[in-house]
């Protein structure tokens, strides 16, 4: 039975009603959809696309705020939260390969721009260095770079989430990711952060993707 805060069509509901509509809410905005029952398929498309949305999802549980600080300022005023974003940018790229190549760093956020990033593997290590933009927007200024790099795996199946995450606030911009597997192939990538104004609050993400980098 539907449980009512108002009169029905009033304020609002939640629950299912004679197993026909069911009442709720999402991120505060109320909905009504008709009242199913999951068929639960198992295709071979629809286990495919579940285990990688699993892999992201998980990903994303343990990743450090470092990583997550672009997705959530790309995610404000949307419908999504940062970590639907997350998944929608990479579902769609991940799904049909068996690595993870291309996969999305950074979305890029409040109109960040993409900086000249270059990634070295080394001896169990990987250095990734960039350089911001130039000339920046009036008024921008660059916070900081940050780095990540993550163990290359099939995400339909791959058990690794942990995603490494630096930052470097100095000219010249580079850190160096050091206790890694050798000759293993990495995802590995850098954008910037900004601040667009004397507002500390007002920053912006640059775009990142994954570049593959195999360890020595």
């Amino acid at each position: 039975m539907a449980v009512v805060s108002a009169p029905l069509l009033s304020f609002g509901a939640s629950g299912q009603i004679a197993k026909s509509m069911v009442f709720a809410s999402w991120k505060g905005r109320p909905y009504v959809r008709r009242h199913t029952i999951p068929a639960n398929p198992r295709s071979t498309d629809q286990v495919t696309t579940r285990d990688t949305f699993t892999w992201i999802n998980n990903v994303w549980k343990v990743a450090p705020e470092d990583f997550r600080t672009a997705w959530t300022a790309a995610a404000r005023g949307q419908v999504l939260t940062d970590r639907n974003l997350f998944i929608k940018n990479n579902l769609p790229i991940l799904r049909p390969l068996s690595t993870l190549a291309g996969i999305v760093l950074s979305p890029g956020a409040k109109g960040g721009l993409i900086g000249d990033i270059t990634v070295t593997p080394g001896n169990d290590q990987i250095t990734v260095a960039g350089v911001p933009p130039d000339p920046l927007p009036a008024g921008w200024t660059v916070l900081r770079m940050i780095a990540a790099v993550i163990r290359d795996q099939d995400p339909q199946s791959g058990i690794l989430y942990d995603i490494a995450v630096m930052d470097d606030a100095v000219t010249a911009f580079s850190v160096v990711f050091t206790g890694l597997a050798s000759a293993v192939t990495y995802q590995a990538g850098a954008w910037f952060e900004y601040q667009k104004s004397a507002l500390a609050s007002d920053l912006a993400y640059g775009p990142s993707i994954g570049v593959s980098a195999l360890t020595t």
